[in-house]
């Protein structure tokens, strides 16, 4: 149930950017640029670091939707299950270092240093895929707070399938859409 008196029980977060004084389409088109922008991840990865994120966050309703969004790119279920327990030794090996590093941000942004970014680099990642992992993370601190203390609870599992299935196709923003 929603903490808000002007949102509905089953409110989504694009019911939220309504209230946040028109900044909704600008919020979806930063999420549109961090999760389907070209870069070396793929889509499916960085919503598989949408999903670690929201989990470690305790983002019930991000974590379920972005697992689904992730299963709709055609990420495999035991990465989705790694995503969500937080287990990054459970992901491939290129892939620890940037679910580390997506952690290390999470935690403590303020930490990361340049042997953070050669950490990644020395694993054969682009330096730009590092700055990508910084862009997802800070996206979803925003959004895990923002539903997370506006109390938004999770869509039911069918709900969440059909969400994911159109954001993987869709994505985020469409210019037409209402906020």
């Amino acid at each position: 149930m929603s903490n808000f008196s002007f949102l509905r029980s089953e409110a989504s977060p694009q019911e939220i950017f309504c209230h946040l004084h028109g900044s909704g389409p600008s919020i979806l088109r930063t999420f549109e640029a961090a999760m389907r922008s070209p870069s070396e991840l793929s889509r499916g990865e960085r919503e598989l670091i949408a999903t670690f994120i929201s989990a470690m966050n305790g983002c019930r309703y991000c974590y379920l939707s972005h697992a689904e969004v992730a299963r709709a790119h055609g990420e495999a279920d035991d990465l989705i299950e790694a995503a969500l327990s937080g287990v990054i030794s459970q992901f491939p090996e290129k892939l620890q270092v940037i679910f580390s590093l997506a952690e290390k941000i999470a935690i403590s942004a303020h930490s990361i240093s340049k042997k953070e970014i050669e950490l990644t680099i020395a694993k054969g990642w682009k330096e730009q895929t590092a700055l990508d992992v910084i862009f997802v993370v800070s996206c979803f601190s925003l959004i895990n707070r923002l539903v997370s203390a506006a109390g938004i609870e999770p869509l039911p599992l069918q709900r969440n399938i059909e969400v994911g299935n159109y954001i993987a196709k869709n994505g985020y923003y469409q210019e037409n859409q209402k906020e």
